[in-house]
């Protein structure tokens, strides 16, 4: 039928009926009754929930739903995606809800936003579009609707407040659910992941979690220009170095192939930095995690004078770790991180980031929810 279609009609003409179609379809969910379940919304991943939101999802007993697909949305999810957003009590989020844009919640909905990223780090949202009226309008719409946003400490508020252009009531300091398993019981993260991988349990595992790049709010590809060869030879026996990419880098930063350097960008992120002697990262909201679990940190930022993105805190002067721009000193700088943890900064950035975050997130944020639910 499709490829009749595509014969028959143009472009612009398929386009069209689609439009209609899909408005026709939001006016018959809008007037389906509101059930009494939740709705778990990610464009994180694709079929499943991470780590966040998921730890959120396996706390709560109710009648819940999950739509976990990630963008650009094909047309075959987008109804689902319109039926479920329209018909559920409460809809929890991580990330962007861009529907949101072109629909208005209901009498006694609730959109619950648990950012996947801790703190106030990085800018974000409408803190991180430039004077351009559109980009503007999309960060307001896309926000606009929240009934509650899950931040890490009394400091965050006024920023995640500003950033979605929300009243800073709606902003609770309850800290986010993936950060409980952190605080209660990092051992048995470690323990896990060393069960799967008993080869890596001898090593002193150096992780590297460098987050996306953009160029004018569109994706572009991140090559460190670490001497993959060199680091290599370098690493001692009992050294191994891992990348785990972020979600939206779907290409590869490895060049070559080594024994002592592995991609390992499937496995769930709190399991590697739990895992890890050393974490290190650029921009990335990893920090957070890392410094939850105590990991010492390398923040290597060969393009930091080229990075679009403006900073909350006072960056490099606030971090919890050293900086490096140079990929030749990278691994002198980590051997020095786990020899000399620089520990008193580490519980700094916690107490103004993370104070919110106590092992007990995932309970509050329950109650919230069934304080919803009827």
């Amino acid at each position: 039928m499709m490829k009749l279609l595509k014969k028959l009609l143009s472009y612009e003409q398929r386009r069209k009926i689609l439009i209609f179609f899909n408005r026709l379809w939001v006016s018959f969910c809008n007037f389906l009754p509101v059930r009494n379940r939740v709705l778990f919304f990610t464009i994180r991943s694709e079929g499943e929930l991470l780590d966040n939101i998921k730890a959120l999802y396996n706390a709560l007993e109710c009648k819940k739903v999950i739509f976990a697909h990630k963008q650009p949305h094909k047309i075959r999810v987008k109804p689902a995606a319109y039926y479920y957003l329209l018909t559920s009590r409460v809809i929890v989020t991580d990330d962007y809800c861009g529907y949101m844009r072109a629909m208005k919640l209901k009498n006694g909905q609730k959109l619950f936003q648990i950012w996947h990223g801790c703190g106030a780090f990085k800018c974000f949202a409408l803190d991180a579009v430039k004077d351009n009226p559109s980009d503007i309008r999309y960060e307001k719409a896309a926000h606009s609707q929240y009934s509650a946003v899950a931040v890490t400490s009394e400091k965050s508020r006024d920023v995640f407040a500003r950033a979605f252009g929300i009243d800073k009531e709606k902003c609770l300091a309850i800290g986010l659910p993936k950060t409980d398993i952190m605080v209660n019981n990092p051992e048995r993260i470690r323990e896990r992941f060393f069960e799967e991988y008993p080869e890596l349990k001898s090593k002193k595992i150096y992780l590297y979690c460098p987050t996306f790049r953009e160029k004018n709010h569109e994706l572009t590809v991140f090559d460190p220009g670490i001497p993959w060869k060199q680091l290599s030879s370098e690493l001692s026996e009992d050294e191994v170095f891992i990348v785990n990419r972020h979600p939206l880098a779907d290409y590869e930063i490895i060049k070559g192939r080594y024994d002592n350097i592995r991609d390992m960008s499937g496995e769930s992120t709190t399991a590697l930095i739990a895992a890890a002697s050393a974490v290190i990262t650029d921009y990335s909201s990893v920090v957070h995690d890392s410094t939850l679990m105590g990991k010492p940190m390398v923040f290597f930022c060969p393009d930091f004078s080229e990075y679009e993105r403006n900073f909350y805190i006072d960056y490099p002067g606030d971090l919890p770790g050293e900086m490096t721009k140079n990929p030749g000193e990278l691994l002198g700088f980590i051997r020095r991180a786990v020899k000399e943890p620089p520990l008193d900064r580490i519980e700094k950035f916690r107490k103004e980031q993370l104070s919110a975050c106590d092992g007990h997130s995932s309970e509050r944020a329950v109650r919230l929810i069934e304080g919803w639910l009827k």
